[in-house]
This record gives structure tokens, C-alpha cells and sequence, in this order.
């Protein structure tokens, strides 16, 4: 990545801590973006190259912050990625959860992008991907919030791609199935309370559901997130990659 700086946001752990790992060993340089100090520090201990910015991404004024620190002018590209809204059924989430989860799940996005995309088409260069779930194919059961707004950031990502047409800017998506982060781990933690069910039982049953009998590494996903970040990815725009052991059944 020659150096280049990438700005790797929920990266504290997951799929963003295994992607900003990713960059380091392919030369970049991620500045690496989440409200907990303490796993940044970690991070940075470990791979010096790295940099890091402790923020809240969902607050109001939590990307301008990052933006005032960090610089677009200073990026390559940009990983989009942080936790889901809370789990529910339609019958269960209040009002009050549906705004909390365009906060949490969209609006920042589209906060950070509007920053972000007239710097990548002055320098005429620029990498996005967003990391969002396997729901922007097929809905998952008790998530409610997550199916319809994931789904939306989708729809984002496609219409900007039609909007940078003659610019060398990307756009991509990847949906993961289950893996073993720390978000899949705070889901196996409800299903299993509301359920009676162990924790080890849902995710058997999680991994039962794959043809691959398996939950995914967020290590191994990261090989694909750091390539379509990097500059070697020239003709790859507007594509979204599910990645789900083969859970979702539709072509």
C-alpha cells in the first residue's frame, strides 16, 4: 500500500482490528478509529506504524471530530464499519430504537462520506468499503433494525457508484455471515438467555445453518477487505461480497 493512509473505523476489535493488521503487513498505514483507548493503545504498541483516534463515531459531532483530527486530504481510503443496532422484532423495538438505529447504522455513514468524496474526486483517487451484514441479501431473524438499515446503506453504496462515473474512486461491500467477533459473541449471549439454550448451542446452531458446518475467522475476511482497500483493486466498484459459509440460499 506504499504507505498509503487508511482510516479503519470500529477498529478496536473484529473484523476492523483484523483489517487494520492486514494493512499494516501490506505497508499502509491505518488510523484506526473507536471508543475504546485501551485496545488502540494495544494495537499501536503492537504495530507502531499504526495511528490511532479514540472517538464516537454515533455521537452528533462524532465524525466532524474525526475529520478535524484526521484530515480527508490525508486519506486512501476508508474502512466503514462498526457495530449493528440492538436485536428485536418488529413487535418488540420501540420508535425510539428506529431512530437510535438510522443513527447508528446510516447516518454517520452518509456524514462521513459527504467529507470524504469531493477530497477523493479532487485527487481523483479513492477507496471505500463498508462492512455491513449477510442481511443485505437475506434478512436474519431478530434483527429487525439491522435487515432494514444494512440494506440501506446497500442502496447508498450503489447510487454513489453511479455518481463517481470517470473518477478512479471505488465503492464496495462485504456481508458477513457469522463469524466469531465480539458482536456475534453479545447476540449468542441474548439468543441464549431468551432462549433457555446454552451459548455453546446457539452458535452449533449458527454454524449448523452453513453448509460448511463452521463459523467464519474475521481474519480471513480481512485478506479480501484490505485488497479492495488498496490500490491494486482497479476495476472491482460497487460489488458486494457475501461471505457466509454459504448460509444465504438465493442466487
Amino acid at each position: 500500500m506504499d504507505n498509503q493512509k487508511i482510516l479503519v473505523c470500529g477498529a478496536s476489535s473484529g473484523f476492523g482490528y483484523e483489517i487494520a493488521k492486514k494493512i499494516v503487513s501490506e505497508g499502509g498505514i491505518p488510523i484506526l478509529v473507536a471508543r475504546s483507548e485501551q485496545k488502540l493503545k494495544e494495537f499501536k504498541s503492537e504495530y507502531p506504524a499504526s495511528e490511532y483516534l479514540v472517538a464516537d463515531l454515533f455521537e452528533v459531532n462524532g465524525v466532524e471530530t474525526v475529520m478535524e483530527k484526521v484530515g480527508a486530504e490525508n486519506l486512501a481510503g476508508v474502512l466503514i464499519n462498526s457495530g449493528g443496532p440492538q436485536p428485536g422484532s418488529f413487535s418488540s423495538v420501540e420508535l425510539s430504537d428506529w431512530d437510535r438505529g438510522y443513527e447508528v447504522v446510516l447516518r454517520w455513514k452518509i456524514d462521513l462520506l459527504k467529507r470524504l468524496l469531493p477530497v477523493f474526486q479532487k485527487r481523483n483517487y479513492g477507496r471505500i468499503v463498508f462492512i455491513e451484514s449477510v442481511s443485505v441479501k437475506q434478512p436474519l431473524d431478530g434483527l429487525i433494525l439491522s435487515n432494514v438499515f444494512r440494506i440501506a446503506v446497500k442502496g447508498l453504496m450503489k447510487s454513489i457508484v453511479n455518481e463517481m462515473e470517470g473518477y478512479n474512486i471505488t465503492l464496495n461491500l462485504l456481508a458477513p455471515g457469522y463469524h466469531r467477533t465480539d458482536r456475534l459473541n453479545q447476540l449468542i449471549a441474548k439468543q441464549s438467555e431468551e432462549s433457555g439454550l446454552s451459548q455453546s448451542e446457539i452458535a452449533e446452531n449458527m454454524a449448523a445453518k452453513t453448509p460448511l458446518r463452521s463459523l467464519g475467522d474475521p481474519a480471513s475476511l480481512a485478506q479480501l477487505g484490505a485488497w479492495l482497500l488498496s490500490s491494486q483493486n482497479s476495476y472491482v466498484t460497487g460489488q458486494s461480497f457475501v461471505i457466509d459459509g454459504g448460509m444465504s440460499r438465493g442466487l
